[in-house]
């Protein structure tokens, strides 16, 4: 059990202890002596306050939204728990196990805390493994495609899940906070095109982070995603461009990798546009794609939440980036020979 008593992070509440086991006896009915373990798993959350939970013959996750993000001075409902609920809900119903998505095992309102099972169970963050096990992700590419094609092509034409104003704040968190400053660095005259193209197209749900942090990987499993804080109602690119910037980033060390980057890419469009029930639809989506991986990409290099990366590299990020976004190809093929050419790349085999 925990007894730390409650402070404050960067003027931020921390939750009290206490208090949070409080909930989750009374949300899953649990004795006054049923030992409860919570620990605090701080080292990839930067809005919530996620925690490790673990009770006789159970383990599980809880986020704790707080009204003001852990590392963004901004006020946010707490309320927004209730729609990254019903996010992985939706989500999850419509992934059909293709790709493994956690179950929502409670909401509290008193505490504003969300009760997740644990889909990481023998699994990685691939953040933390993917330059040494790139295959990881590559042979789910079919996978996340499919899965993305159902999630987005389920959900097209609806309603977005939050309410008008909360959809705003995400959104403005997401475009403004996130991936406008290393947008602005890095092509500053094409950012309010690329950044309105981005925010006009409303089509479906998405994630909304897809990034390696929030992936879990272990071979020959589905992978699991977690972290649906971001879910809003947009653009199918933004989930599709996110993965292949999670893809191209480890190229610039490792060139060898940029082969296998490319062919995750490829299948991870093909897959999508089989599964999202349009033969129209990927037309108009592909190219928007391609604009879309170049903000990812200048954010990764240079936004506020960058990768460490030699001078070097983030030069190659910043060509490739500004020129996807100055002149989206038109083709895949016209893609690939865009990416080796500015990250001065040979596509060859691995050695």
């Amino acid at each position: 059990m925990v007894h730390e008593s409650a402070g404050n992070i960067n003027g931020t509440e921390v939750p009290s202890p206490d208090r949070l086991m409080l909930a989750i006896r009374r949300n899953l009915q649990l004795g006054p002596t049923v030992p409860i373990s919570l620990v605090e798993k701080s080292e990839f959350s930067n809005i919530n306050f996620v925690y490790r939970v673990e009770i006789p013959s159970r383990c599980f996750y809880l986020k704790v939204v707080p009204e003001r993000p852990r590392n963004f001075p901004v006020h946010v409902p707490r309320e927004r728990v209730f729609s990254e609920a019903e996010g992985i809900r939706r989500f999850r119903d419509l992934a059909k196990g293709i790709v493994t998505i956690p179950e929502v095992l409670f909401v509290d309102r008193e505490e504003m805390a969300l009760a997740m099972s644990d889909v990481g169970e023998g699994r990685h963050v691939l953040f933390s493994i993917l330059g040494e096990r790139f295959d990881l992700i590559v042979e789910q590419a079919e996978a996340l495609g499919t899965a993305l094609g159902k999630i987005h092509g389920g959900t097209r034409g609806a309603d977005s899940l939050r309410p008008p104003h909360e959809e705003l704040i995400v959104r403005k968190i997401v475009f403004d906070g996130l991936l406008g400053p290393g947008a602005q660095l890095v092509f500053p005259e094409l950012w309010p095109e690329v950044n309105a193209e981005m925010q006009t197209h409303r089509e479906c749900l998405v994630h909304g982070d897809l990034w390696s942090k929030n992936l879990l990987v272990k071979e020959g499993e589905p992978i699991g995603i977690v972290d649906f804080e971001g879910v809003h109602y947009g653009d199918p690119a933004f989930d599709l461009a996110t993965l292949i910037s999670v893809s191209l980033l480890p190229a610039v060390k490792s060139p060898w990798l940029l082969s296998k980057a490319l062919d995750f890419a490829a299948r991870l469009l093909y897959s999508w546009s089989a599964a999202c029930g349009s033969d129209e639809w990927p037309t108009s989506v592909l190219p928007r794609v391609f604009r879309a991986t170049g903000t990812f990409l200048a954010a990764r290099g240079f936004g506020p939440f960058a990768y460490v990366l030699s001078e070097t590299a983030k030069g190659r990020i910043a060509m490739l980036a500004k020129s996807l976004a100055a002149e989206p190809p038109a083709s895949f093929d016209a893609f690939q020979s865009r990416a080796a050419q500015l990250l001065d790349v040979a596509i060859v085999v691995e050695p």
